[in-house]
């Protein structure tokens, strides 16, 4: 049997300083519930001097809105006493001196000493533990607020840009329509006035024809100028609400070219030369024709716009390897290098092209209908020196269902 390095009178001194020094207040009762026995710390935490309180019942140091249940709690105890381990989840709290209270967590244990029962508390003060869980609780609430404030911001805000997308459709919808009924409105009036402007060079004899000739070349300029912005305006809203589609058909390039080139000589300036030239027997393509004319009659007006008189524009065609190519070259004003990124933008004009009439959509429908028959438009320029677009697209395109008339 191993026995122990200390006295009995040692061991009880030891018991004795532990008791004393004990960092958590340490408190005896009898089974009156009379204070028999309290250590310096536990005196501490009530604000009494120890001593005071031998003899004194433990409810003393219990907020009197809950003492008369504590004495019958303390009862129960005595009749079933058992360990109660500190942290099951009791809401205890202490009273002091001064008639402050503060929560305190409590462990019982009960012991007998020569037949009569004594019970032994650990008490704690547990307020910063308390105040800390009050902040948690207090800034989990404020987060709950805050994201219930949150959600119902982001609720309202998604509602808001419903209803914004709403009126946007409306809005679009609106302007498509206006679009489409002013474009078939206008055309009419200027079919009307072509129409007559022919009849009147047929007819006008005299001294005066030549006038009336250079006259009526003036109108007839305005009149095509009008129904190119009304046709981009129309082709462009059609494009941008997804009813343009490829309808890909044979098409003999040297012969659109050729139309083409001989319908536009009438827009060139005195002295401006305008060829044309296929290189290869090949000249069949798979693609839309009327998107493929639109870009390629686009091009080459561009180029006579933006030229000078006596200054020569060519266009030449090719097929190689499955791609048609397409070259556009001018000896023109050029393009400023600053402008030369926004190009293909909607409505945007360079910087040294607003003395020619325009409305910025042209290469910006081109560049959409190059997509839709799945090819390529790029270019190069030199300001003074003139512009070179070349545009790549497949000989063959797949053909589409259902193809929307694009008016």
């Amino acid at each position: 049997m191993t026995r122990s390095r200390f006295s009995e009178e040692e061991i009880s001194s030891i018991y004795g300083m532990l008791f004393s020094s004990a960092a958590e207040g340490l408190v005896v009762v009898d089974g009156t519930g009379s204070i028999c026995l309290c250590n310096p710390r536990f005196g501490e935490l009530f604000g009494y001097e120890p001593k005071t309180l031998l003899g004194r019942p433990i409810e003393v140091l219990i907020p009197s809105a809950v003492r008369e249940k504590h004495q019958h709690q303390r009862n129960a105890y005595q009749r079933d006493p058992h360990q109660r381990p500190m942290g099951q989840g009791l809401d205890l709290n202490g009273q002091r001196s001064d008639g402050s209270t503060f929560p305190v967590e409590v462990s019982l244990n009960h012991f007998n000493v020569e037949g009569e029962r004594f019970v032994m508390g650990l008490i704690s003060d547990v307020s910063r533990r308390r105040r800390a869980e009050l902040d948690l609780q207090r800034t989990n609430a404020e987060l709950e607020e805050r994201v219930e404030q949150r959600t119902a911001d982001l609720k309202r805000a998604e509602q808001s840009v419903r209803e914004a997308l709403e009126a946007e459709k409306e809005l679009n919808a609106l302007k498509s329509r206006f679009v489409s009924m002013a474009s078939h409105e206008f055309r009419t009036p200027l079919s009307t006035i072509m129409s007559s402007v022919d009849l009147i060079a047929r007819y006008s004899e005299g001294p005066q024809r030549d006038k009336v000739e250079r006259h009526v070349s003036k109108i007839r300029g305005k009149v095509r100028e009008l129904t190119t912005m009304l046709n981009d305006f129309l082709s462009l809203d059609k494009l941008e609400q997804g009813m343009v589609r490829c309808n890909p058909q044979e098409v003999d390039v040297v012969h659109l070219c050729i139309e083409l080139v001989e319908e536009l000589r009438s827009l060139c300036k005195p002295g401006q030369e305008l060829d044309y030239d296929h290189e290869g027997s090949e000249r069949s393509v798979q693609q839309d024709r009327q998107m493929l004319a639109h870009v390629l009659s686009n091009l080459v007006s561009n180029a006579i716009k933006y030229s000078p008189e006596d200054k020569r524009i060519s266009l030449t065609t090719r097929l190689m390897d499955g791609l048609l190519h397409v070259e556009v070259k001018d000896e023109g004003i050029g393009i400023p290098v600053e402008d030369q990124q926004h190009l293909f933008e909607r409505f945007f004009r360079a910087s040294n092209a607003f003395t020619v009439q325009g409305t910025g959509l042209g290469l910006n429908i081109v560049r959409k209908y190059m997509d839709l028959m799945g090819g390529t438009i790029g270019f190069i320029s030199e300001p003074g020196k003139g512009t070179t677009f070349t545009a790549q697209l497949p000989q063959h395109h797949a053909h589409e269902e259902h193809p929307v008339d694009r008016g």
